[in-house]
């Protein structure tokens, strides 16, 4: 099968193209929010918070807020560009063009991975101003910045094809990614929690995340750094073959 090199890059920028056009939507909403949890938390809390092993309360959050921004930038980039298209029946010429399905998730997927990572960064830039943080393995916090921005990416084509209706598209966001971040250990150490939460928490992948991008800035890590890394890496797998699947099937795409 040949790559239409050509049509794929012209759907990564468009949907680039997008993010930075309304700025004011898709990026600051994600950095304002987290700065105003840094603030919060790291100010308000944290004062009252011992240090967490070897380091303060702000330095400990920050990793876990960034990948909150991530995972909800990567997440929303794709689900609404999508349905949108869905909505508006734009979706027809994508599937009219010279364009494989993994060409359209991967258009799709690269513009919601660049602005997951603009958002990241902005949060790192906001949280270097009130507390100093250094970088343990700038591998690690790459790989986990990117794959848990193309999981969610994934997760986010999933749900536009999945929901017929605006109502549906906030199901996943409001009930389940969302719970699963603030229980994910972005504020708190699992190693905190009594029995037997914190063998509940053990069942949260988005702790995983949280995790082990937490280990690439300050070197220690609630659960094995390779329990994390196969978490991730094999639920950005299942969900980007579950993309190829419906989207094979036309599942939702043909009226």
């Amino acid at each position: 099968m040949t790559t239409n090199w050509i049509a794929f890059w012209t759907l990564t920028r468009k949907e680039v193209n997008r993010v930075i056009r309304i700025w004011t939507q898709t990026l600051v909403p994600s950095i304002f929010t987290s700065s105003l949890f840094i603030l919060i938390f790291g100010y308000s809390l944290g004062s009252k918070i011992s240090n967490i092993n070897g380091v303060t309360y702000l330095e400990f959050i920050l990793p876990g807020l960034v990948m909150m921004g991530v995972i909800m930038s990567a997440y929303t980039a794709t689900s609404f560009s999508l349905y949108l298209q869905r909505f508006h029946r734009g979706i027809e010429e994508l599937l009219l063009a010279p364009m494989s399905y993994w060409e359209i998730i991967g258009g799709l997927t690269l513009g919601a991975l660049v602005r997951a990572l603009i958002v990241g960064f902005g949060i790192i830039i906001v949280g270097l101003f009130l507390t100093p943080i250094g970088i343990f393995d700038v591998w690690i916090i790459t790989f986990f910045a990117i794959v848990t921005s193309l999981l969610f990416a994934f997760a986010g084509i999933v749900t536009a094809l999945w929901a017929n209706n605006f109502d549906q598209m906030n199901v996943f966001s409001t009930f389940l990614i969302t719970p699963l971040t603030y229980l994910g250990g972005i504020f708190y150490s699992i190693n905190m929690l009594p029995q037997p939460w914190n063998i509940i928490a053990a069942f949260n992948p988005i702790m995983y995340m949280v995790d082990g991008f937490r280990y690439g800035f300050l070197g220690f890590s609630d659960v094995p750094l390779v329990h994390s890394i196969l978490v991730v890496s094999g639920l950005a797998i299942f969900f980007f073959l579950l993309c190829i699947h419906l989207f094979r099937k036309g599942y939702n795409l043909r009226s």
